[in-house]
């Protein structure tokens, strides 16, 4: 099948609708690490008439999250998740691990013992054991590949975040272990048949979809009365979970820097929102230059549950992503959903759907004089339109992103569509398993030449 090309709309093709309806799916977030790319994902396939298994842990936070979107997750037998939800959040991790470990065993037992349940694919999201090297879900994949049954993975992250090179190995086996891999960009496809050795006939592009996309097209002032936020004051936000790769102390650096500019100006202070949770050290950051930034940066640093999530976009006047790399980005496609204008680092999976000098401004990654610049630059922008009406407005680059930023439904791809090219990926490695001799015997490694299929 070879890489399927990024489409350029996100509301549905031409062409029939997908129909799933001979396939039986066992669709896999152990760990619940992706909750909503995998539930999105889930009730589309469901949509298309598959018939699906979600092997998922609840969602920790919102443990309500899937049976609240119509999904009913079955994991396998054991469900010490449900133990964990209020406790302490290093209990929490042990019981949703020791589930998980569990019943990857349990499912590949069920596999080989019982045929009459065994879907047409298993496809994997991520598998966040293996960062601390717990090969339990290699069992998994043992069993699928005893009894004939095609393995998908999709690779959200070429590797963890801030890793390094620590884990290539275990992800090159897991990369060499599957039928076929999914990625959301080309040259994350590029990386792995450069980097792991990994034909390209055994890679598909399949974008990323919209996350959080709202009914409720709410006026941004009562957004902002919803979250407690000054109504007449340009509002810059940076949301999502806090960890180094994504730049916050860059931001906050950049942030710093332009304030003096600000407060020598009759203007309003612009409001920098943080929004999110993430490791103690960058939370103690953010926590840090709120309390030394007092009337310009608000630090909102627990959980944003996903009902008010919508209310920080909507409040918004521009969003940012300082990222230092990324493989793909949720936040992104979360962002694009509520067309507000955008500065983000100039990385290649964010040209995906960002255009410089469209919807958004982007900089080098790192450089923080020229993110400060940039923010500068939009700031005065939004607040030269909140001086005077846009008819009387002269040249404002923040008004020409606003204007690129209302085309941004046109840059991402629906769940639909998603749905349609994820089935035809199913039914394409269903059909080359088909057409391999069965495995006659246990096998207990993967040597890297017998998994170059055929």
């Amino acid at each position: 099948m070879g890489v399927v090309p990024i489409a350029t709309s996100h509301k549905a093709t031409e062409g029939p609708q997908p129909d799933g309806s001979s396939l039986r799916v066992w669709l896999s977030d152990p760990l619940c690490f992706t909750p909503w790319y995998t539930a999105s994902l889930a009730r589309a396939l469901a949509s298309a008439n598959v018939s699906l298994r979600l092997l998922s842990a609840s969602v920790s936070r919102e443990p309500e999250y899937f049976s609240q979107v119509g999904l009913s997750p079955d994991p396998g037998p054991f469900r010490f998740d449900q133990l964990a939800n209020g406790w302490p959040s290093s209990l929490r991790r042990v019981l949703r691990c020791a589930a998980a470990i569990s019943n990857a065993i349990a499912l590949a037992r069920t596999l080989e013992s019982t045929p009459s349940k065994r879907p047409d694919i298993i496809h994997l999201q991520q598998l966040p054991l293996l960062n601390h090297n717990i090969g339990s879900d290699f069992e998994l994949l043992r069993a699928a590949r005893r009894c004939h049954i095609p393995v998908v993975h999709t690779v959200h992250n070429l590797l963890p975040h801030d890793t390094g090179n620590r884990l290539e190995s275990i992800y090159g086996r897991l990369y060499r272990s599957v039928d076929h891999l999914i990625c959301h960009s080309r040259d994350i496809a590029d990386a792995l048949e450069a980097r792991f050795d990994i034909p390209s006939i055994f890679i598909s592009v399949i974008p990323h979809g919209p996350l959080f996309e709202s009914a409720d097209q709410r006026n941004p002032s009562d957004a902002r009365a919803t979250l407690k936020l000054p109504p007449d004051r340009p509002i810059v936000l940076w949301q999502g979970v806090m960890a180094s790769y994504k730049g916050l102390d860059l931001l906050l650096q950049a942030w710093t820097a332009s304030v003096p500019r600000w407060r020598n100006r009759s203007t309003a202070m612009p409001l920098l929102v943080i929004a999110g949770t993430g490791s103690s050290e960058v939370e103690a950051e953010v926590q840090a230059a709120a309390a030394a930034l007092p009337d310009t940066l608000r630090a909102d640093v627990h959980y944003i549950p996903t009902s008010r999530l919508p209310s920080y976009y909507q409040a918004a006047d521009l969003l940012v992503y300082p990222y230092r790399s990324i493989t793909t980005s949720g936040a992104l496609l979360t962002g694009l959903c509520y067309r507000k204008p955008i500065i983000a680092s100039d990385l290649p999976p964010f040209r995906e759907y960002l255009e410089p000098n469209q919807n958004a401004l982007l900089v080098p990654p790192g450089d923080v004089a020229a993110l400060s610049f940039a923010l500068q630059e939009a700031v005065d922008g939004i607040t030269n339109l909140y001086q005077q009406p846009r008819a009387e407005a002269g040249r404002n680059i923040y008004l020409d992103l606003l204007a690129g930023a209302a085309n941004n439904p046109r840059r991402y791809v629906g769940w639909d569509q998603i749905a349609r090219q994820t089935i035809d990926v199913y039914r394409m490695a269903i059909a080359a398993k088909a057409a391999q001799p069965k495995v006659c015997k246990v096998l207990h490694t993967f040597p890297k030449a017998s998994l170059r299929k055929a």
